[in-house]
C-alpha cells in the first residue's frame, strides 16, 4: 500500500508540473509523454526539447520550466522566417534563441530560473551531444554576457576569428525585440558559420550565398504578408526613430481613413513604462504614488470588494471526478484505504471559457488629466488589473500622450521644408505599454509611477491611439476582447490643427471608432472624465466625479462578460 500511496503522489506531482507548465507555455504544449515533448504543429520547428530524449515520467522541474519558457517566449511565425535552412547555421540560430528565451525567463520568473539552473549541465549535455565545441562556447558565452558575467571577447574570437564585437552587442542589445533580434542573428550566424565551415569551396560558398539572398528576399516578403499585410514602404528607416510598433500602427491608420494624413512618424516612440527611466526613478515615483493613495483607502477598498463580488460570481469552474490521473480528490481518500486498486480518485478541473478574457485599458495621458484623474485612473486601472489577474483574466494597461507641446522634431521638419500645406498630424506620438497583457502585475507595479512624472502629460492624438491599442488586441489569441478608453476630452494638438482642417483629429477618431465599432472583434467602451464623448462612442458614460469610474468600469466589464457565451 504504501508503493501504491507513493505512486499516485508521483503521478499527481506530474500532473501539476504538466498542467503549470502547459499554463505558462500559453497552451502550445500539448503534453510530455515518457521519453519526448508534445507540442502544437505550429512550435515544432522552434521546440529546444526537439530529439532530446527526456528519460522517466518523473521528470525534474527544470524540464518542464525550459520546455514552458521556450514555448512562451518564441513567436513560431517569426522564428520559422527567420531560421536558416543550412543545418549548421540553425544550430547557431537556436543556440541565440535559447539564450534569449533564458535571459527574459529568468528576469520574469525567479523560480524557473532556479529550477533550470539545476538542470543546466543536463542539458547542455542532451543539447550539445551531437553539436561542436564552438557551439557549447558560444552558448555559455552568451548566458555569461547577458548575466553581467565577467567575459572576454578574445576568448570568443579564437572559437570565431571572423566575428565583429559591436554586432554581437548589436543583437543582444535588441534582445527585446524578438524580430529584430533575429533578424539581426540571422545576418551574424552566416558570417560565424564561415569561420566554422571554411573548408567548403569558393564555388559552394558562392551558390549557397545566392540561394540565402533569395531566401532572405522570400522570409521578409513572407514577414510583411503575415504582421502587416500591406506593401513595403521605399523609404528608408531614418534616424531618432525609436518605435517597434510604428509600421503597424501606421498602416492601419491609412486604412482607417483616405483623409487623416500623418507628416512623419520617423519620431514617434512606442516603449514600455520601465524604458522611460531609471530603476530608481521609477521606484522614488512609484512611492509618490503610493502617498498619493493613501487618500483613497475608502474608494479603493470599496471598488475591490464590489469587483470580486461580481467576477467571482461568473466563475462557472467545475471539476470532472473519477479520473485516472489529475489533482488527487481528498473526498475519495477512505474509498482508497478500503481499495487500494481503486485508482479513478481523481478530479480534472473543467476549462472555464468565460475566462478567456483580454481586457486594455486605455489611459489618455494629456495634461488637461494632471492631478487628481490621472491618479484616480491609474489607481482604478491597478485594483481592475488586480483583481481580474485573480480571476485568471488577462489586462494590459497602456497610456497616449505626445513627446512635445505644440509640436516636436516632426514640426521642425515641416517647417525645414517649407511648411507644406495641409502636412497632417504633426506632433510626436508617445505611446507607452504600463502592463502588457503577458506580463504578471507584480513585474510592472512600478510603472503606474510614471504618471506622475513632471512633463510627461502633454497633448493628445485619441484616433491613432485607439489603432494602436485594438492591433494589439486583434493579434491576441483571446476570444473575448475589451477595450476601455479612459479620456477628458476631445483630440487635442495645436501644431496638427493650426497646420491642417481644425476637425482633422475630430473626424478620425469617429472614423475609428466606427470601424472597430462594426467590426464587433472588440467590445469598445468610452469615459469621459467631466466630458461628454458620446459623440464619439456608441457605448459612453460620462462621470463628474473621478471616483465614480471604477464603478462605471466594473458594472461595464460584468455586463460585457456576461453578454457573449462561446
Amino acid at each position: 500500500m504504501f508503493w501504491k500511496g507513493l505512486d499516485i503522489f508521483r503521478r499527481m506531482t506530474n500532473v501539476e508540473k504538466e498542467t503549470t507548465a502547459k499554463t505558462l507555455s500559453k497552451n502550445k504544449i500539448k503534453k510530455f509523454s515518457e521519453q519526448t515533448l508534445l507540442v502544437e504543429d505550429s512550435s515544432k520547428n522552434s521546440n529546444f526539447l526537439d530529439g532530446i530524449e527526456l528519460g522517466s515520467n518523473n521528470l525534474k522541474r527544470g524540464w518542464y520550466d525550459i520546455a514552458s519558457i521556450n514555448l512562451r517566449y518564441v513567436n513560431s511565425k517569426i522564428y520559422n522566417i527567420y531560421c536558416p535552412n543550412d543545418q549548421d547555421k540553425k544550430d547557431l540560430f537556436k543556440i541565440f534563441s535559447v539564450v534569449r528565451c533564458f535571459n527574459i525567463g529568468f528576469e520574469d520568473f525567479s523560480g524557473c530560473k532556479k529550477n533550470i539552473l539545476k538542470i543546466l549541465p543536463e542539458f547542455k549535455k542532451s543539447f550539445f551531444s551531437k553539436k561542436k565545441k564552438k557551439n557549447k562556447f558560444l552558448f555559455n558565452f552568451l548566458l555569461k554576457f547577458l548575466s553581467n558575467k565577467t567575459t572576454s571577447f578574445l576568448d570568443f574570437q579564437k572559437n570565431f576569428p571572423m566575428a565583429n564585437e559591436d554586432k554581437i552587442k548589436k543583437v543582444l542589445n535588441n534582445i527585446n525585440d524578438e524580430e529584430k533580434y533575429y533578424d539581426l542573428v540571422s545576418k551574424l550566424v552566416s558570417s560565424l558559420n564561415q569561420n566554422i565551415d571554411e573548408e567548403e569551396n569558393i564555388s559552394s560558398q558562392k551558390s549557397s550565398d545566392s540561394k540565402n539572398v533569395a531566401s532572405e528576399k522570400k522570409k521578409k516578403d513572407l514577414l510583411k504578408k503575415i504582421e502587416f499585410k500591406e506593401p513595403p514602404s521605399k523609404k528608408k528607416k531614418e534616424p531618432g526613430s525609436q518605435n517597434d510598433e510604428n509600421k503597424n500602427s501606421q498602416s492601419a491608420v491609412e486604412k482607417h481613413s483616405i483623409g487623416y494624413k500623418v507628416f512623419t512618424k520617423r519620431f514617434d516612440v512606442f516603449t514600455k513604462a520601465e524604458k522611460l527611466l531609471k530603476y530608481n526613478e521609477l521606484k522614488k515615483l512609484r512611492e509618490k504614488f503610493d502617498e498619493e493613495c493613501k487618500d483613497n483607502t475608502k474608494l479603493i477598498n470599496r471598488l475591490a470588494k464590489k469587483l470580486e463580488k461580481l467576477l467571482y460570481s461568473l466563475d462557472y469552474s467545475t471539476w470532472k471526478f473519477d479520473q485516472e490521473e489529475g489533482f488527487f480528490d481528498s473526498s475519495r481518500f477512505s474509498q482508497f484505504i478500503a481499495n487500494p486498486n481503486n485508482s479513478n480518485i481523481f478530479k480534472l478541473e473543467r476549462k472555464n471559457t468565460e475566462k478567456n478574457t483580454l481586457v486594455s485599458l486605455l489611459l489618455d495621458n494629456s495634461g488637461s488629466m494632471r492631478g487628481k484623474p490621472i491618479v484616480t485612473s491609474a489607481i482604478t486601472a491597478e485594483i481592475i488589473t488586480k483583481t481580474l489577474e485573480k480571476c485568471r483574466v488577462n489586462v494590459e494597461i497602456l497610456g497616449f500622450t505626445t513627446k512635445e507641446w505644440k509640436g516636436g522634431l516632426s514640426k521642425k521638419l515641416w517647417e525645414k521644408e517649407k511648411r507644406k500645406p495641409n502636412p497632417g498630424r504633426l506632433n510626436d506620438l508617445l505611446h507607452i505599454i504600463y502592463k502588457d497583457a503577458d506580463t504578471a502585475w507584480n513585474h510592472s507595479k512600478l510603472n503606474l509611477g510614471l504618471v506622475l512624472k513632471e512633463g510627461l502629460l502633454k497633448e493628445n492624438i485619441d484616433g491613432e491611439a485607439l489603432v494602436w491599442a485594438s492591433n494589439r488586441l486583434k493579434k491576441r489569441s483571446e476570444r473575448k476582447k475589451i477595450l476601455i478608453v479612459i479620456s477628458d476630452g476631445a483630440p487635442v494638438d495645436d501644431s496638427t490643427l493650426s497646420s491642417n482642417n481644425s476637425n482633422i483629429l475630430d473626424n478620425h477618431l469617429k472614423e475609428v471608432v466606427s470601424d472597430i465599432e462594426k467590426t464587433k472583434d472588440i467590445d469598445l467602451v468610452a469615459i469621459g472624465i467631466g466630458h461628454d464623448v458620446s459623440k464619439y462612442y456608441s457605448r459612453a458614460f460620462t462621470i463628474d466625479d473621478v471616483e465614480k469610474l471604477g464603478e462605471i468600469i466594473i458594472d461595464n466589464l460584468t455586463e460585457i462578460i456576461r453578454e457573449k457565451k462561446f
